[in-house]
């Protein structure tokens, strides 16, 4: 079973900003005097993932998670600040602006058209490439808010029945870390790509809540998927199969670890 390029994906874009001060710390808590996790230099950038009184949970350029002062930060300003993105799981890029022309090539979803023309239904990307305006979104046209662990599980359900590909990131095929990374990165939150170096970042937790991930393996971790309740996930399970619901067998024994990245 293989995933068409037809149904679009659930995808949040959280708010930006930039750091305005020389150093800005990144705390395990919001509270001045908690852990130093990271620290963030003047002009970097820093994604929102949620907010508490005076204090911002967000993620920076070295993708640590942590809490910073909103007062270290201020408005990010883009500078093209209306852009287009793929929104479906893969689109195809045709010869001509008509649906029977020959697909030349795919863009997955959350490709950005850094040069585009409209012409009528479509997008020319450049000499006989067109995508059709329906397979992208605007940006600005995307929910602005922090994602959520049921927005997390939304964008995992559109991949379901994608080929297992080792390697791969895209609905043509794609691995289990692979998955997760994009995932995450289509609601704004960067994620290591290997599956060991996932189990490295945000935190662990005990009981498992949507958007959080599982990772298993006898020795190390060798796979990871995405919860979508206490014991169900949805994953890339191996070669010859493809991405599907999963449920935690009641030993538990290759489950090693289940982190969560949002606050």
């Amino acid at each position: 079973m293989s995933v068409m390029p037809v149904t679009r994906i659930a995808m949040v874009a959280p708010p930006r900003s930039v750091v305005v001060v020389g150093i800005a710390p990144f705390r395990a808590e919001p509270d001045d005097s908690a852990e130093l996790v990271d620290q963030a230099h003047y002009g970097e950038h820093v994604t929102h993932l949620a907010e508490r009184g005076d204090w911002y949970f967000g993620q920076g350029r070295d993708l640590y998670f942590g809490w910073i002062r909103a007062a270290h930060v201020g408005a990010f300003a883009s500078p093209t600040p209306v852009q287009r993105i793929v929104a479906v799981p893969l689109a195809p890029v045709r010869s001509r602006p008509a649906v029977d022309g020959a697909v030349v090539d795919e863009l997955p979803v959350g490709s950005m058209l850094v040069r585009h023309r409209a012409t009528g239904d479509w997008l020319q990307l450049g000499d006989d490439r067109y995508v059709r305006v329906d397979d992208t979104v605007e940006t600005t046209s995307l929910p602005q808010r922090y994602p959520t662990g049921d927005d997390l599980v939304a964008t995992a359900g559109s991949f379901v029945g994608a080929p297992y590909r080792w390697g791969g990131t895209t609905a043509r095929g794609i691995d289990c870390s692979g998955l997760t990374q994009q995932i995450y990165r289509l609601n704004g939150v960067g994620l290591d790509r290997d599956a060991d170096q996932q189990a490295l970042g945000g935190r662990p937790v005990e009981r498992a809540r949507p958007g959080d991930l599982f990772f298993f393996g006898a020795e190390r971790v060798t796979h990871t998927g995405i919860a979508t309740g206490e014991t169900t996930f949805i994953h890339a399970p191996q070669a010859g199969q493809h991405v599907q619901p999963g449920e935690l067998g009641p030993d538990r024994s290759r489950l090693r670890a289940i982190r969560r990245y949002l606050p």
